[in-house]
């Protein structure tokens, strides 16, 4: 057992790609740590017990399951919290389940990063101060760049950070892929901003389709994210369809508008 400075921290899931980054990371700093996994002589149940911070890294298909299982069973001073995409339905049923202190965490990078330097994470406060204080301070003293929101107010960002981003970026794939189009022409052609959009399809043999399915399926904001962006494709694919070279024109200036106070937060979000 932990003290408060140095508490004991207990990872359900902790075999997962996300569970042993943070392993590696409270280890780092000093921490115990124990984890769980479906091959682990500890149990789910062992770590709710007895370590006073317990992270579930959890895939969200299980997370109602599991969290009904072990979330009782956390002292009520101790504290729960959860590394999933998605919030609302998470913090809602860690709170139901449990008495204890409870945070909803989302890091906005994945287990490629060498450290919390410079990376985003996402916090939604749930029930109690002393271990959401402690936590949070632990991130930002390790270098993240920490966020506070409502559940409700992060998935529906999410569902324009990652959902319709996502969206846009399978659209993009399939394209290309009946377009039957040469890539090494497209490459000798690209500009940089292309370029980079090309890499971040590429990118998407390296990631979870189950994830991915999860974070748009599960995401009760995704379709209004959608149906107001396929509106306006469906808008400006009728302006070129017509050659209506003032419409065009008319929504170009629209989204320049947007740009000064884009490029402000831009700089502040540093």
């Amino acid at each position: 057992m932990g003290n408060s400075s140095k508490p004991q921290i207990g990872i359900i899931g902790g075999k997962g790609r996300m569970g042993q980054w943070f392993q590696r990371l409270f280890n780092q700093t000093g921490h115990e740590v124990l984890i769980s996994d479906v091959d682990t002589k500890l149990t789910p149940v062992d770590l709710a017990k007895n370590c006073q911070v317990v992270i579930l890294a959890l895939p969200m298909e299980i997370f109602p399951r599991v969290v009904e299982d072990v979330a009782p069973l956390v002292p009520e001073d101790h504290f729960l919290t959860d590394i999933c995409s998605l919030k609302e339905k998470q913090v809602e049923l860690m709170l139901r389940h449990s008495k204890c202190e409870v945070c909803g965490t989302h890091p906005l990078f994945g287990p490629g990063e060498d450290s919390l330097e410079g990376r985003r994470v996402a916090l939604c406060p749930g029930r109690g101060e002393k271990w959401y204080s402690w936590w949070k301070n632990y991130l930002i003293e390790n270098g993240a760049l920490v966020a506070e929101f409502t559940p409700s107010e992060h998935d529906r960002s999410m569902a324009w950070v990652q959902a319709l981003n996502h969206f846009i970026l399978l659209c993009l794939g399939k394209s290309l892929e009946e377009d039957g189009i040469d890539f090494k022409h497209v490459l000798q052609l690209a500009t940089p901003s292309f370029e980079r959009q090309l890499n971040i399809v590429a990118r998407l043999c390296l990631q979870d389709p189950e994830l991915y399915a999860t974070i748009q399926l599960g995401n009760p904001y995704t379709q209004t994210a959608i149906e107001t962006f396929t509106k306006y494709a469906r808008k400006l694919k009728k302006i070129l369809q017509e050659k209506d070279r003032e419409g065009f024109i008319k929504m170009f200036k629209e989204v320049q508008e947007l740009g000064p106070s884009l490029l402000e937060y831009c700089k502040k979000a540093k």
